[in-house]
This record gives structure tokens, C-alpha cells and sequence, in this order.
């Protein structure tokens, strides 16, 4: 018994190591540290993994970090979300604001065991709290959706504020639809439009789109269709649909740019092959009339059906087009309709690459 009670408090005492020898540790822990960041950032994976492994296992939050960032991204090692946010969650115990935003987005968007929505608002808030930028805009985002906790606007507004007087475009976009709904503070379409388009030079899609549309009509901004439409085009540039959709009829009507019904339909094209169903149904109309496009009532028809399938129906094209209808090209729309519906099955089924 005495003998097991020695090695207990021998084990529980340190051993005497000399301040010179301490040092020297210390220093090939930050070299090592060091030189695994540099091995990552020229791709030797490998040997980043070797420099950094044991400082993680000791406790050193950058070579945690480190590990957490091979394991995310699959660099040298299989992807293994579990083993990252494992390294993550030990850097984050530790305080780390970096490590604190990514643990809570592996909880959030990795999938990992264990997680919950709960645990990740409670990992951005720490970030947050630290001054992170990115994990105050993610955490007004969960507070304004109610995820992970109860919806709190006013609260999610105050995180955007802080997140976009530093440039976060995500952030300004956020707060720019809170006063414009007067979610979190009161309604003010002018502070609306200035925090869309402090986000919109950044180059943000949806931010463009949304002052596209208080340009179009004059909402907190004087009404100007040329604007509106470059804005409508930097958004659709950038592959969204409703943007797309608005160019559309900007060129369809002549509406801050030049009519052009080729144009028009080119960018219905784009949005109705991304689902948009308004863009589905005037391309409908476009092929049916042979405007913008050559004359197809096979087309006229396919699109007509998916515009119905999104919740658009135009009885007055429906009508139109009935007499020209066979039972030929009935038979080869419902062909490929079943075709797309099969295309999405099984892109469901298999997920992202």
C-alpha cells in the first residue's frame, strides 16, 4: 500500500525540469507549430500532420487547429468530419475564436456525431462574443431563424451590426432585410437600401437583387431602371434566378436597357432552367409566339407544364396553345417530364459530388 501511495504522489508531482530546458521546448513547440503551417500551405500534408500531431495531442490550440483543417478538407488523410470537429472542439475548449466558429460549423452544416444546432449557436456566440466576424454574422443568422434557440430579431440585428460596421457583406445583406421588413428594428427603407448597397459593391448576389428591385420601384431610393438593371445583371451574373428572371422582363419591356426579346429569352432560359417558375411560364409564352426565340409548341408546352408544377398557371396560354397540341407531342413532353423527374431522383439519391 505505501508503495502504490509514493508512486501516486510521485506521479502527481511534476519532475524538476531546468528553466533552460523549458525554453527549449517551448521553442521547438512554436518551431514545429510553425513549420507544420508552412508544410500545410505548400501542400505537404503529410508532413504537417508529423509536425503538428504530438503538439496537438499536448494541448497546443493552433496544431488542434491544424489537424481539425487536414481532417476537414480530406488533405493527406481521408475527410473525416468526426476527427476534425474532435480537434476543433479541444482548440475551442481552449478559447480559441477561430476553432470556437468552425467547431460550430461542423455542428450546424458537417453532419457530425453528436451535433446539434444548440451546441452550435452556443460555439458562434463564444466567437462571437471574442469579436469574430464571421460567427457574428452566422449566429444572427441562427437567431433570426429560431435555430438552435428561440427566433430573436432584435438580438440577430444587433450581431449585424456589429459584423457589418466591419465590411461583412453577408452581415449588411442581413440587416438590410430586417429594416426593411422592421424585424428587430422598426421599418426604415432607406437604411435598407444603404446597407443593400454597402453589401451589393462587394459584389453580394442577393444584395444586387434586392436594391435591383427598390430602384425598379422607387422604394428608399430614387426610382432609376437603368440602375435597377445593371444591378438585376451583376446579380444574374452571378447565377440567381430571380435576378435573372427581373433582366428578363427588363429587356422584354425595354426597362433601363434596350429592348431585346433575344436577350429576354436568354435570360428566362437561365432562371427557368435554375426553377424558376414565373421565368418558366413567360418562356412558354415566348416560344409560343416565336418572340425572342424560334416558334416550338413542344417547348411552349414543356415549359408551361413546369411553370404549372411551381404554382404559376396561365389559363390564357393554356387556352392558346390547345388547338396545336397533338397527341405526338403530348406523348414527348410527358417523356420528358418523366425524364427530369428522374434526373432529380436520382441526383437526390446520390447527393452532391
Amino acid at each position: 500500500m505505501r508503495h502504490l501511495f509514493l508512486c501516486a504522489v510521485l506521479l502527481a508531482v511534476p519532475p524538476f525540469v531546468p528553466a533552460y530546458a523549458q525554453t527549449e521546448a517551448r521553442d521547438v513547440e512554436v518551431d514545429d507549430v510553425a513549420n507544420a503551417k508552412a508544410a500545410y500551405l505548400e501542400a505537404r500534408y503529410e508532413k504537417a500532420m508529423e509536425l503538428a500531431r504530438p503538439h496537438a495531442e499536448q494541448g497546443n490550440a493552433e496544431a488542434q487547429m491544424l489537424l481539425g483543417s487536414l481532417y476537414t478538407n480530406g488533405h493527406g488523410v481521408d475527410v473525416n468530419t468526426d476527427e476534425a470537429a474532435r480537434w476543433f472542439s479541444r482548440a475551442a475548449a481552449q478559447g480559441n475564436a477561430n476553432a470556437q466558429y468552425l467547431y460550430g460549423m461542423l455542428l450546424e452544416y458537417g453532419g457530425v456525431k453528436g451535433a446539434s444546432s444548440e451546441k452550435a449557436r452556443a460555439s458562434f456566440l463564444a466567437a462571437a462574443r471574442q469579436g469574430h466576424l464571421p460567427a457574428q454574422t452566422e449566429l444572427g443568422m441562427m437567431l433570426a431563424a429560431g435555430s438552435g434557440g428561440p427566433r430573436d430579431f432584435a438580438s440577430a440585428a444587433d450581431w449585424f451590426e456589429k459584423a457589418a460596421a466591419q465590411g461583412d457583406p453577408d452581415a449588411q445583406y442581413y440587416l438590410g432585410t430586417l429594416l426593411a421588413s422592421g424585424s428587430g428594428r422598426p421599418q426604415n427603407h432607406t437604411e435598407a437600401a444603404l446597407f443593400f448597397t454597402l453589401s451589393a459593391d462587394q459584389g453580394h448576389a442577393e444584395a444586387n437583387y434586392q436594391l435591383g428591385l427598390m430602384l425598379q420601384d422607387g422604394v428608399g431610393v430614387e426610382k432609376d431602371a437603368s440602375a435597377a438593371a445593371r444591378r438585376f445583371r451583376t446579380a444574374a451574373d452571378r447565377g440567381l434566378p430571380d435576378a435573372q428572371t427581373s433582366l428578363g422582363f427588363a429587356y422584354l419591356n425595354g426597362e433601363g436597357v434596350e429592348r431585346n426579346d433575344t436577350l429576354a429569352a436568354k435570360w428566362f432560359v437561365e432562371a427557368a432552367l435554375r426553377g424558376n417558375a414565373l421565368a418558366q411560364e413567360r418562356l412558354a409564352r415566348l416560344f409560343f409566339l416565336g418572340q425572342g426565340v424560334t416558334r416550338d409548341i413542344t417547348a411552349a408546352l414543356l415549359w408551361h407544364s413546369l411553370a404549372e408544377r411551381g404554382g404559376i398557371t396561365d389559363e390564357t396560354l393554356k387556352n392558346a396553345m390547345e388547338p396545336e397540341i397533338t397527341p405526338e407531342i403530348r406523348a414527348k413532353v410527358a417523356e420528358q417530364l418523366e425524364k427530369l423527374d428522374a434526373d432529380r431522383a436520382r441526383n437526390a439519391s446520390t447527393g452532391p459530388d
